[in-house]
């Protein structure tokens, strides 16, 4: 399949994401990363897994065949991509000097806990957090304008033969020193909880 390798690229820099951020996210391999941008060539379960990561529709990312636009046509075209990055650069703007957010997170397995870390979390990024070679945590927090607060994570699972593969993308809304909890079971049936607290 035929990938429009500019959109990636300007997605993956949009979210400051190096190649290799992509493809933990993904749960692709680097050098499949570094392939499609150089050739624009993918198989449909790397399109799938890109355009999962990058929480879009896999067309988004398919090149389309060149039309003929009218005059007029284009000129709508052009004004709208305008002010498409317009409004991205207000959205950067605000979340540049958003504050940023610490979080407790608690790994624990059968009552045992796995491990515990503070996380200064910034606005608009993804702070990960990784417990031995079971588990990888990334988790991205804002403040509501209710003061609450909404926690959108991605939880992967560790497999000997394929790395670290995504596994579920919770998202929760908590508010300030209360707790947020993820229960799930591993693919070989082992428990797992993960409990994250806003501080402030």
């Amino acid at each position: 399949m035929k990938v429009n390798t500019k959109k990636i690229i300007s997605l993956r820099t949009m979210r400051a994401w190096s190649q290799q951020q992509l493809a933990e996210v993904a749960s692709v391999s680097l050098r499949t990363i570094q392939r499609i941008e150089k050739s624009g060539n993918a198989s449909q379960e790397s399109v799938k897994s890109i355009s999962s990561a990058f929480s879009i529709k896999p067309d988004d990312i398919l090149t389309k065949e060149k039309q003929k636009f009218s005059v007029k046509r284009r000129a709508r075209k052009y004004i709208s991509v305008i002010l498409a990055f317009g409004g991205l650069s207000l959205l950067y703007a605000s979340l540049s000097t958003a504050s940023p957010i610490m979080l407790k997170v608690d790994a624990s397995s059968n009552n045992e806990q796995l491990a515990s870390i503070r996380l200064l979390n910034e606005e608009g990024h993804e702070s990960e957090m990784r417990v031995d070679n079971m588990l990888k945590i990334e988790v991205a927090a804002q403040q509501t304008p209710e003061n609450q607060i909404r926690l959108k994570t991605k939880v992967y699972e560790f497999k000997e033969d394929m790395g670290f593969v995504h596994v579920a993308s919770p998202i929760l809304l908590t508010e300030f020193n209360k707790s947020a909890n993820i229960k799930f079971s591993a693919s070989n049936g082992v428990p797992f909880e993960i409990q994250i607290i806003p501080e402030n």
